[in-house]
């Protein structure tokens, strides 16, 4: 039986254990591979991946707060988590343990997928942590102006600054979020926690009187399915994405180099949707 994991500190919230298994099984793999989710705190991190090293795990999913940390353990960087400076999956390669990022790439599917043309777009992006930096990373190149908000200026033009090295071509800048009111953007994406299930659920960063219909708001959070923010924006008439699809869509790159087989994506957008749905009704 192969072994991968999601690791993070919390952990609860994950959803990835009960999507990925369910792949497993649509597609007769239950007996070789099962994927667990695990709490580890930051002094844990060198001792995971020492597991993983030993062949106790082929991989592991990364998330919060570890997605920058890991990086310190790890033999080597795939060039995207290099650029990004972040890592969301590990794998093994030639007996070193690699670091990963398929968040941008899962974020761009994501809007593609919806028939988002991004070309011509002014993109705001709330937040300056791993997610933000991929999908900055991901966008900048391809799309009219990227603008960053973080709640420290000096972060959100740190990651400014470097996405302008990739492209320069790309107008970026970094400012406070107490000053959202002020940016006008054909798209916003949340890639903060606020709107995660627990002490920040029911919460947004957007009011309803910042939003258009014109606009596209796309959220991170995948739990609850439906934000505080993508509520409000959906109120307004506006077109919403929300990180069901970025889950599911930066683990089928994952999927394929772990499994070697196509990822499920239907059926893995479904089994999380109903147990969202499920826990709605309760």
């Amino acid at each position: 039986m192969k072994k991968l994991a999601v690791i993070g500190d919390p952990i609860g919230h994950s959803l990835g254990p009960l999507m990925w298994n369910a792949a497993f099984k649509a597609l007769g793999l239950e007996k070789d591979f099962v994927y667990e989710s695990l709490r580890v705190k930051s002094e844990e991190l060198g001792s995971f991946v020492k597991k993983i090293r030993e062949g106790a795990y082929i991989g592991a999913n990364v998330t919060i707060p570890h997605k920058i940390a890991i990086i310190h353990y790890l033999d080597r960087l795939a060039e995207q988590a290099r650029l990004v400076g972040a890592v969301n999956a590990l794998y093994v390669e030639d007996g070193e343990v690699v670091g990963g990022n398929t968040d941008g790439e899962g974020a761009l599917r994501a809007l593609v997928e919806h028939g988002v043309e991004i070309k011509e777009k002014r993109v705001l992006i709330l937040g300056a942590g791993g997610a933000a930096r991929a999908i900055a990373f991901t966008l900048a190149p391809r799309v009219k102006e990227l603008i960053i908000l973080n709640r420290t200026r000096e972060r959100a033009e740190e990651l400014s600054s470097e996405v302008l090295k990739l492209a320069t071509k790309t107008r970026a800048g970094g400012l406070p979020i107490k000053e959202l009111d002020d940016v006008d953007v054909e798209m916003v994406i949340n890639c903060t926690s606020v709107g995660m299930k627990g002490a920040q659920e029911g919460k947004s960063l957007v009011t309803k009187e910042m939003l258009r219909p014109d606009q596209i708001i796309m959220d991170v959070v995948y739990n609850p399915l439906e934000t505080a923010l993508l509520r409000e924006a959906k109120s307004v008439g506006a077109m919403t994405i929300s990180g069901l699809d970025m889950l599911v869509y930066q683990a089928v790159a994952n999927f394929r180099r772990w499994t070697g087989r196509e990822a499920p994506v239907d059926l893995m957008k479904r089994t999380v949707k109903e147990r969202l749905y499920g826990h709605d009704r309760r």
